[in-house]
């Protein structure tokens, strides 16, 4: 009996051992990455058109009538972009049919020639070669890819590399999977006082029943939350859910955050040298605006009730630690104009309305409240009330929280209503969108989702 058992999971083992060594090398286009990529992203197009519910051999025909590109290129493996150090950059593609693809090509009006065993395809800005089981793209222009040549046709000869980076990207979930590295980053690119080394950010995207996910992350080497700013120099804190709302819970768009006043003033004032200027002008002929945006220190929330872009309405309410700024209230100049700016009071408490080439904008503090608003209607309701909403729970732990009610911008714009009704089945998609939601879990991570009121594949089968 034993020996039957033994027979039985040799047998097994061994037909285990077949199917990979069979399979093992079935998807072409990743042997072609280098090892040497700072950037490496996957596509699966067969789970992107499961997702959508989409037939492969019907997009052929009805996008661009590219049949011959889903005949050409195989659909059920993985496409591969990457990217090195040095700025080499391509896209690895799986073939299915080589003269099919060389019919594509042709029709775009690239030159073909068959040279060391593989067909090179070219324009003023493309060169890429490909054979029977694989292509290598890449954009370059006509005077750099005579140099480039050599780098493609050895890395179309070459066997698979390790890429510990394609390891990463591929532990995600989703259609689209990306991992690059930041130390490859010039350090112009980055945030003051950031150290990329050892960073990566990580992102994917997913189609889910009703919803399609954008996620991305910045991890260190071993795949945990990275942190390469330095103590204090954190714009971001967590929500602490102490801000009222104010306003209802159905406002077409909202977005709460955790800010550092003091590390916004910094940035401003390094990243945008017309705003610095602005902001001294504010500090030398009305009110000590610097000393205002260092006050904030807590949550933040910036609502638009509405969707009404003819008559725009906005309210920022945020948490602050101290009204210093307030202290010299009495001296502010709240008589005269200046440079097209002036500043007025509004009734007996702190609250002001300061105006600027003909926008007004409404500020004033109740208790640790700072609010701003740009019409005297928002205003006016904070000095009627402060009921807490239902967003701040919701909200409470995140360093970012919003939602924009893609259905509201419908029932607030009768007019593209009236643009969506002459295409019945868009219109129809439209409706079935019901918000955009943003979420940052940790300073380091953000996460896009577009939620729907019916399957995606429904909304994608009333478009096809």
């Amino acid at each position: 009996m034993r020996n039957k058992y033994f027979i039985a999971l040799a047998c097994l083992l061994l037909a285990g051992i077949t199917v990979w060594w069979f399979l093992r090398d079935s998807d072409k286009a990743r042997n072609i990455l280098p090892q040497e990529a700072t950037a490496v992203a996957v596509v699966e197009p067969s789970e992107l058109l499961d997702g959508l519910g989409l037939d492969p051999t019907k997009v052929g025909k009805l996008v661009f009538n590219m049949d011959d590109v889903a005949k050409g290129i195989d659909l059920t493996k993985p496409a591969y972009i990457f990217m090195t150090k040095s700025g080499f950059s391509g896209i690895t593609l799986n073939v299915r049919n080589e003269e099919k693809l060389l019919k594509v090509f042709s029709s775009l009006g690239l030159a073909n020639e068959e040279k060391n065993g593989f067909q090179w395809v070219g324009s003023n800005d493309i060169v890429g070669c490909l054979d029977s089981d694989k292509m290598l793209l890449c954009i370059a222009a006509e005077a750099e890819q005579d140099a480039l040549r050599n780098d493609l046709e050895r890395l179309m000869k070459q066997s698979r590399q390790d890429m510990p980076l394609l390891e990463r990207a591929n532990r995600q979930k989703g259609f689209l999977r990306l991992c690059a590295s930041l130390s490859s980053l010039p350090k112009s690119q980055l945030p003051r006082g950031y150290d990329a080394s050892g960073a990566f950010v990580s992102a994917a995207m997913a189609v889910g029943n009703q919803d399609i996910t954008l996620s991305a992350r910045i991890e260190d080497e071993n795949g945990k939350p990275y942190s390469g700013r330095l103590a204090g120099e954190e714009l971001l804190q967590p929500i602490q859910g102490s801000v009222p709302t104010i306003l209802p819970d159905d406002a077409f768009a909202w977005f709460c955050l955790g800010i550092k006043g003091e590390q916004l003033l910094r940035i401003l004032r390094s990243r945008s040298p017309q705003l610095s200027s602005t902001l001294m002008a504010l500090n030398v002929a009305f009110f000590d605006a610097d000393l205002l945006l260092k006050a904030i220190d807590g949550d933040v929330i910036f609502m638009l009730p509405k969707a009404d872009f003819t008559q725009r309405e906005m309210l920022v309410t945020a948490h602050i630690s101290n009204s210093d700024f307030l202290k010299e209230a009495k001296d502010w100049n709240t008589t005269s104009t200046q440079g097209g700016m002036s500043l007025r009071k509004r009734g007996e408490a702190d609250d002001y309305v300061f105006t600027f080439r003909n926008e007004k904008l409404y500020f004033g503090v109740r208790g640790e409240m700072l609010y701003l608003s740009s019409s005297e209607r928002l205003a006016d309701r904070i000095l009627q009330e402060s009921e807490q909403g239902s967003l701040q729970p919701m909200a409470a732990g995140k360093y970012l929280c919003g939602t924009v009610d893609v259905g509201k911008l419908l029932k607030d714009n009768p007019a593209a209503t009236l643009l969506l009704a002459a295409v019945p089945p868009v219109a129809k998609a439209v409706r079935a969108l019901d918000k955009f939601e943003v979420t940052c879990p940790t300073s380091q991570s953000i996460e896009l989702r577009l939620k729907t009121n019916e399957p995606v594949k429904e909304i994608m089968s009333s478009l096809w």
